[in-house]
């Protein structure tokens, strides 16, 4: 009597599921394994606190006009601080994948898992997941601080705001955007210094398009990581200097998601078609 078997599509799952758990672990411990990654961690919340207590304490140096056109969101979330920010969780992501060649470990990692895609995907979770939480606490950690000195110069604004909750989230999701960023292009050119490099200049260099009058320029401008984040993160007051074509907030989340996505397709189709 003849039987028949049906292929065990459920243990397969499980097992490519324990098998992707696996490689998250892994991922995790080599990048915590670098040195950087603690002292760029560590630091964000320091440089965060430091840059708003130094910025929102000079508040009342500021004229009557200035101080009435204040944007006290944009004082919660100072763009020169945040840049900081940017820049090192780029640096923390580049160097996540290009530190692997520079060393030769990246052979070592395809040789344990053939399946090159799955290797960067794992490596762009972690490093979201790690970004996202540091970012999160810098995030309040931003806007508590600033809050504590604007407060009493009667420019404080309250949590429960829309638009402070939208900031919130947008500082959160900001440090793993650049980190994601910084890891695909540490895969794309592999070479440390010129991954860092890359990862660094190309997002300033599209935030500084000269737009002037003209639509088109001034789209491709605001849609860099940086500037999204800016325009999320403040109420578009004179304070903040936003141009004659604004974006709106679907066109800065949708370029918060569109950056880290493009780059990390353009990673994973190079690692189909390279040797290592």
């Amino acid at each position: 009597m003849a039987t028949t078997t049906k292929p065990a599509t459920g243990a397969a799952g499980d097992e490519l599921r324990g098998r992707f758990r696996d490689l998250l672990a892994s991922e995790r411990i080599k990048l915590f394994s670098q040195r950087s990654t603690y002292i760029l961690l560590a630091l964000a919340p320091v440089i965060t606190v430091c840059g708003e207590w130094f910025t929102c304490s000079g508040v009342h140096l500021v004229g009557a006009s200035a101080h009435a056109a204040y944007d006290p969101l944009r004082g919660s979330f100072n763009s020169g601080t945040w840049s900081f920010l940017m820049v090192g969780a780029s640096i923390l992501g580049t160097l996540a994948m290009s530190s692997e060649y520079s060393s030769g470990l990246i052979r070592t990692t395809f040789l344990a898992v053939p399946n090159r895609r799955r290797v960067v995907l794992a490596k762009a979770v972690v490093l979201a997941m790690v970004t996202s939480l540091v970012g999160m606490v810098t995030a309040i950690a931003s806007f508590v601080t600033a809050q504590a000195i604007l407060s009493g110069e009667q420019l404080g604004i309250s949590i429960s705001q829309p638009a402070v909750l939208q900031a919130l989230v947008a500082s959160t999701a900001i440090l793993p955007v650049c980190a994601v960023i910084g890891m695909a292009v540490g895969t794309l050119i592999r070479t440390s210094v010129a991954a860092l490099f890359t990862a660094v200049l190309f997002p300033t260099l599209l935030g500084n398009v000269p737009s002037g009058s003209h639509q088109l320029a001034a789209a491709l401008s605001n849609s860099a990581p940086q500037n999204a984040w800016s325009s999320l993160s403040s109420l578009g007051t004179e304070w903040d200097n936003i141009g004659p074509f604004p974006p709106t907030a679907l066109q800065s989340w949708t370029a918060l998601v569109f950056w880290p996505l493009l780059t990390l397709l353009a990673a994973q189709i190079a690692m189909r078609h390279r040797d290592v």
